[in-house]
């Protein structure tokens, strides 16, 4: 047996000379005998080493009368169990089980408070689902495109997807349902429904008093403009942003426009530069929508955009905002609007008077300036300068004496010097004759020196 087996192993080395069977051995006699050659090779290892773990109960069973052996239980056969017959199948439609049971309690907890919030800003509507239907991906950057262009269409391709997402979240629509237009239709149809379903419909209160109390609670520009235009849409004949004159007013009026102003303001104490021109362009918009209903920005928000042209140094704006002002009598019924201007050309000023900031003015924005100050016509009085007059003759004087100030500062940096000495000649016997109280003989002084 033990020849069979190293011949075989002889025989399946071909690449070596075959070896002895015989060895030849002497003694120390001198005399010859020969042994079997039994190993005529170490043996071969194999090529690969393959390892295996026993089993814990085979261990057991090996040393079951030892002292160190407990006897099995149910709950190691439980435990067997849930070791060796995992199911990987079973655990991932629990796991996804698990998620929808999260989603949808999620997604009822969020349509219940906009269902019972009618001051919600996020409430869907109409226009939403317009909106969402234009979103369209990004386009490829066109050839010989600038990198600012680029920039900008990127950022407000990203401010329309943050909204979205935004109004979807605060909608209990999971993000997952943004990437399938059809179902996103169907979730917005739902919640549409469902946010205007008759319990808004039926509040007691007046929609004014529910409006002015929503813009406090307010902390985001894009909030306040969804709600502002969500009341306009829904019930547009109770919403009024300007006050009537000539009667008393009822409790239940609000001053919506000092309202909308309030809570602008408050944004734009959050420092972030966009919010000027933002809000700027929200009252553009809200001066085209509001004449088809009768109604017009109010005193208040016409002071606002009158303050924020300036400071974004836009003439064309101011002038607009002024002319509505005019024509609606807040500069002159009103001790707010005449801060308003003062602070107009102020800002104006300053932005003449800044150095480290050039002119951005071209031609046609100093000409912009030149007829918001004058008038399209020379010879015409603007109603800046009645504006003026009124203040003085309604004892306004300290507002009025400022604001007259820096309009011929201005009208200095523009170089009208013939304009300058027409204002000296025509308005300085006004002047004497209208500031007869002490106290404005030391700002007529200011006045000469400048």
């Amino acid at each position: 047996m033990q020849r069979r087996a190293a011949s075989t192993a002889l025989a399946l080395d071909t690449g070596k000379e075959k070896s002895r069977m015989f060895l030849r051995r002497e003694t120390k006699w001198g005399e010859t005998y020969y042994v079997i050659n039994r190993w005529p090779e170490a043996p071969k290892l194999p090529d690969e080493r393959e390892y295996f773990q026993i089993n814990d109960l085979l261990l057991d069973l090996d040393d079951m009368f030892s002292k160190h052996v407990r006897l099995s239980s149910e709950e190691d056969e439980e435990r067997a169990l849930k070791k060796w017959s995992r199911d990987n199948k079973r655990e991932s439609i629990q796991r996804k089980l698990h998620h929808m049971e999260t989603s949808l309690a999620w997604s009822r907890m969020k349509a219940f408070e906009i269902s019972s919030r009618p001051s919600n800003s996020w409430r869907l509507g109409s226009h939403d689902i317009f909106s969402a239907a234009l979103r369209a991906p990004s386009p490829a950057p066109l050839i010989g495109s600038s990198k600012n262009q680029k920039g900008s269409a990127n950022a407000t391709a990203e401010t329309k997807h943050n909204t979205l997402h935004l109004i979807s979240s605060n909608n209990g629509i999971s993000k997952q349902v943004l990437d399938d237009d059809s179902l996103l239709l169907r979730w917005f149809q739902s919640r549409t429904q469902l946010s205007w379903s008759g319990k808004y419909s039926g509040a007691s209160r007046n929609h004014s008093v529910q409006l002015s109390e929503a813009l406090k609670e307010q902390d985001r520009l894009t909030s306040v403009r969804r709600l502002v235009s969500q009341y306009l849409s829904f019930e547009p004949s109770e919403i009024s942003f300007h006050q009537p004159r000539g009667h008393e007013q009822e409790q239940s009026t609000q001053d919506l426009s000092s309202e909308l102003r309030k809570a602008f303001e408050n944004l734009l104490k959050q420092g972030l530069p966009q919010e000027k021109h933002e809000i700027l362009v929200f009252l553009g918009n809200l001066c085209q929508r509001l004449p088809a209903r009768g109604d017009h920005l109010g005193g208040a928000l016409c002071g606002l955009g009158l303050r924020l042209s300036a400071e974004i140094f836009k003439p064309a704006a101011t002038k607009r905002y002024l002319q509505i002002g005019f024509k609606n009598g807040y500069w002159t019924d009103d001790d707010q609007g005449s801060i308003d201007i003062l602070h107009c050309f102020e800002t104006y000023r300053r932005h003449f008077n800044n150095v480290s900031r050039p002119n951005s003015l071209d031609l046609n924005g100093r000409q912009e300036l030149l007829e918001l100050l004058l008038g399209p016509n020379m010879e015409e009085k603007h109603f800046v300068l009645y504006l003026i007059k009124a203040c003085l003759r309604e004892s306004k004087q300290n507002i009025a004496f400022d604001a007259y100030r820096a309009f011929i500062i201005l009208l200095g940096h523009l170089g009208t010097v013939e304009l300058l000495e027409r204002e000296q000649k025509t308005l300085s016997a006004m002047i004497q004759r209208l500031a007869s109280r002490e106290t404005l003989k030391d700002k007529k002084r200011r006045l000469e020196l400048t």
